[in-house]
C-alpha cells in the first residue's frame, strides 16, 4: 500500500475549538466481567474477541497541519490459539521525504488471579521498529498472556499523508463487539468517502461545527463537518479459498480527498478525471514514454517472423518470441522507471518492461495493440468511480486482430496465446487508448481449464491392482503444472500436481507436450496400487487420484464470493478388469447433482460390459468463474459429495466358491 502526498494545501487552518486529547489508558481498564468471560456469545468458535475499539482522526493544528488519529483498543484472550492477538503490529507509511510517526504507545496485561485483578504495563524497551522500503512496523509483545487476558492499548499517529486521510478497518481477522470511528474534517474538504463490504453501521451522526477553524492571515473562521460511526457485534473476516482479495469485502470507510474549496471560493482538484490521467500516464517516463520506443528493438525478431504475413499465426510467433527469450523478474513497480533499452540488454524486466516489449515489438510490425492497465487478485479490483493510479500493479496488451480482442501477457513462458495468468484474472482493466480515451474492459480467462484423468486397471486375484494412469490438464491447470515441473524432481510429481490415494503406488511418471503451451499436457503414471482383501472378498475404490483432498468451503457462512477465476471441468473415467473366478457383488450408486440455475453439475455412474470388466465415469462442471455469496451452501454441498463419491465409492467382488 502507498500513500501519496498531494500538493500542499493552498491555505493553512487551526483549529479554534478544543480537540479531543489522547485516549486515557485508564479508561479501558478491565474489569471482573470482563476477565471472567469464557466465551464469545456471538461466535462460539472464536479465540479472542475485541471488547472495544475506538479511533478518532482529524487535521489538528500543531505546527504541521497532519493527520492526526487517536486509537485505542480492549481486546479479550480466550484461549491458547488466540495468543496470537497478544502480537502487536503497526504500520507506519513514508516516501523518500516524509513519514508517519507514532507517539503515546501504551499497553497494558490484565489478568485475574484468585479473584484479584493483576496489570502489567508494556516497556518501552520491548518496543521495536522493522524498517521497510515503503513502510516502517512498530511491532511489540503483551507480557504475560495468559487464558483469560484482557489486553488495551492506546497510541496517537500523526501522518503526513493528507490525501489518503485515515482507513478504518472495522472487520478484522478475529470478532469485536464494537467498534467505533470519529471523525473532524474541515467542511470545505471534499471527500470521497466509500463504505466498503456488506455489514450494516449500527449508528452514524453527522454535525456542523461552526467556525471550528482559522485559516492563517484570514479573520474568517472556517466549519468543520464531525462525523460518529459505530458497528456492533462485527464477525470476524475469514480468509477462505477462492477469494480474490480481502480488500473487496472486508467492511471498513476509505477517504480519498477529491478537492479543497478556499474561503475566498477558488477549489483546489485533487481527484482527477480519466481524461486527466490518460495524459499523465502518456507522459511517464516507465510506461507512456517506453510504449512509443522502436528504436531498441529495430531488427530484434528473426527474419523467419518479420518475414511472416501479418496474422495470428504471426502474432503467436512474435509472442512467443518474447517468452522464450525475456524473462519476467518477478516484480510489478509498474510506476517505477523502466527502460526498454535495459529489457533488451538485460533479456528481463518487470512486468511493464515484458508486456511493453511485446506491444512494442506487435506494432512495429504493423499489429493494433494497446495497454491494459489491471490489478492482480491480491491487490484487490481498481475503483471505477474514479481515477486511482495505486490502484493498477499490473500491465497486460491487448491485441485486435480479425475482428477479436485478445489479451496477452508475455511473462509467463509457459502460457499460451490469449490466455492470462492466474493472478491477472481480476474482473476489468483500464485499456489505454491515448488517441480516444481510455476506458474499461473485461478481464478474463480465455479457455475454459479442464482436468481429465484416464484410467486402466487390471485387478489381481491377490488383491493387488496394476493398470495405466494418463492425466491430461488444459487452461489453468496445465500452466499451474508445468511450471511446477520445472521446479520438482519427477519423483515428486505425483503429489505436487494431483492428490494420490493412500492406496496409490506410482512406479513411474512421464510427460508428453510439457513444453508445447496450447496443448494439454499429459502425464502418464504406471500404478501398482492396493485394496482390500478380507478371506474370498476384494473392497476396490476406483479412484487412484482425487481432484480436491478435502472440502475446500468450511464456513457457517460466506459473505463474499466464492471467485474461482476461470470455468472448470474435472473428468474421470476408469475401466476396470477383473480377475477370473470372481465376479462383482456390489456396486456404488450412481448419481445426477445440478446446482441452482444450472450453476454445476455432478454426473457420476457405473456400468459393466461384461463378466470381467466395467467402466466408472465421472463428470463435475463449474459452468463460472465466480458464484456470489447467496450460492456457498449449495457449493460447500456440492463439495461433501465430491469428497464422499471421491472417498467412499467401492466395488465389491467375491471370489465364486
Amino acid at each position: 500500500m502507498n500513500k501519496l502526498l498531494p500538493v500542499l494545501f493552498c491555505f493553512i487552518f487551526s483549529f479554534s475549538v478544543a480537540q479531543k486529547q489522547d485516549f486515557d489508558i485508564q479508561s479501558y481498564r478491565a474489569n471482573l466481567k470482563d476477565l471472567r468471560a469464557t466465551a464469545y456469545s456471538k461466535d462460539s468458535t472464536a479465540n479472542a474477541y475485541f471488547l472495544e475499539e475506538n479511533g478518532y482522526s482529524r487535521y489538528e493544528n500543531d505546527g504541521d497541519y497532519n493527520v492526526i488519529t487517536n486509537y485505542a483498543a480492549k481486546i479479550k484472550i480466550l484461549n491458547k490459539e488466540g495468543y496470537e492477538q497478544g502480537d502487536i503490529v503497526i504500520p507506519l507509511y513514508k516516501n523518500k521525504s516524509i513519514k508517519e510517526r507514532i507517539r503515546n504507545l501504551q499497553a497494558v496485561t490484565y489478568n485475574l488471579e484468585d479473584e484479584k485483578v493483576t496489570t502489567i504495563k508494556l516497556s518501552k524497551k520491548k518496543v521495536y521498529t522493522e524498517e521497510n522500503d515503503d513502510y516502517d512496523l512498530v511491532k511489540f509483545s503483551f507480557p504475560d498472556v495468559k487464558e483469560g487476558s484482557v489486553l488495551t492499548y492506546t497510541y496517537q499517529k500523526e501522518s503526513p499523508f493528507r490525501y489518503s486521510f485515515e482507513t478504518w478497518n472495522f472487520q478484522g481477522d478475529i470478532p469485536k463487539q464494537i467498534s467505533t470511528f470519529e471523525t473532524r474534517i474541515p467542511a470545505n474538504f471534499n471527500y470521497n468517502i466509500r463504505k466498503i463490504g456488506p455489514l450494516k453501521l449500527s449508528e452514524e451522526k453527522n454535525d456542523l461545527i461552526k467556525e471550528c477553524f482559522q485559516p492563517e492571515g484570514s479573520s474568517r473562521n472556517g466549519d468543520c463537518i464531525h462525523s460518529y460511526y459505530e458497528m456492533e457485534n462485527i464477525p470476524a473476516f475469514i480468509e477462505e479459498a477462492y477469494l480474490t482479495s480481502k480488500n473487496n469485502y472486508l467492511s471498513r470507510l476509505v477517504y480519498e480527498l477529491k478537492e479543497v474549496t478556499r474561503l475566498d471560493g477558488y477549489v483546489k482538484k485533487y481527484t482527477k478525471s480519466w481524461k486527466d490521467v490518460d495524459l499523465e500516464i502518456k507522459g511517464m517516463k516507465s510506461i507512456g514514454r517506453q510504449l512509443r520506443r522502436s528504436g531498441p528493438i529495430k531488427n530484434l525478431l528473426p527474419d523467419s517472423i518479420s518475414a511472416m504475413p501479418n496474422s495470428i499465426d504471426k502474432a503467436k510467433q512474435i509472442y512467443r518470441f518474447v517468452q522464450l527469450n525475456y524473462k519476467w523478474d518477478e516484480e510489478y513497480h509498474i510506476y517505477r522507471d523502466m527502460n526498454i533499452k535495459d529489457v533488451v540488454k538485460d533479456k528481463a524486466g518487470n512486468v511493464t518492461g515484458i508486456n511493453i516489449l511485446l506491444h512494442n515489438l506487435l506494432e512495429l510490425e504493423g499489429f493494433n495493440v494497446l495497454p491494459v492497465l489491471s490489478a492482480t487478485r491480491n491487490a484487490g479490483f481498481p475503483s471505477k468511480l474514479h481515477p486511482v493510479l495505486n490502484d493498477f500493479n499490473y500491465m497486460l496488451v491487448q491485441l485486435n486482430l480479425e475482428e477479436k480482442q485478445l489479451l496477452l501477457d508475455a511473462t509467463e513462458k509457459y502460457l499460451a496465446f490469449g490466455d492470462l495468468p492466474f493472478r491477472a484474472l481480476n474482473g476489468f482493466g483500464r485499456l489505454m487508448d491515448f488517441k480516444n480515451g481510455s476506458s474499461w474492459v473485461d478481464i478474463k480467462a480465455g479457455h475454459l481449464s479442464n482436468i481429465t484423468f484416464r484410467d486402466s486397471i487390471r485387478i489381481q486375484g491377490d488383491g493387488k491392482v496394476l493398470g495405466t494412469s494418463r492425466h491430461f490438464m488444459a487452461g489453468m491447470h496445465a500452466l499451474s503444472a508445468r511450471q511446477k515441473i520445472d521446479k520438482i524432481q519427477t519423483d515428486e510429481i505425483a503429489g505436487a500436481l494431483t492428490n494420490p490415494a493412500d492406496f496409490t503406488g506410482i512406479i513411474s511418471t512421464s510427460f508428453e507436450k510439457e513444453n508445447t503451451p496450447g496443448e494439454p499436457l499429459q502425464i502418464i503414471h504406471k500404478l501398482e496400487n492396493a485394496t482390500q482383501k478380507i478371506n474370498d472378498i476384494i473392497y476396490l475404490n476406483p479412484f487412484s487420484f482425487h481432484f480436491f483432498e478435502k472440502n475446500p468451503l468450511q464456513l457457517q457462512e460466506r459473505t463474499y464470493p466464492i471467485d474461482f477465476g476461470f470455468k472448470d471441468v474435472y473428468s474421470y473415467a476408469v475401466n476396470v478388469e477383473i480377475p477370473e473366478n470372481y465376479k462383482i457383488t456390489e456396486m456404488p450408486e450412481q448419481k445426477l447433482i445440478r446446482l441452482p440455475e444450472g450453476g454445476g453439475n455432478l454426473q457420476f455412474m457405473v456400468q459393466q460390459f461384461d463378466e470381467r470388466n466395467l467402466q466408472v465415469q465421472w463428470r463435475i462442471s463449474f459452468p463460472r468463474a465466480s458464484y456470489g455469496p447467496g450460492y456457498y451452501p449449495y457449493l460447500k454441498k456440492f463439495f461433501d459429495n465430491i469428497i464422499e463419491i471421491q472417498n467412499q465409492s467401492v466395488i465389491v467382488l467375491k471370489e465364486n466358491s
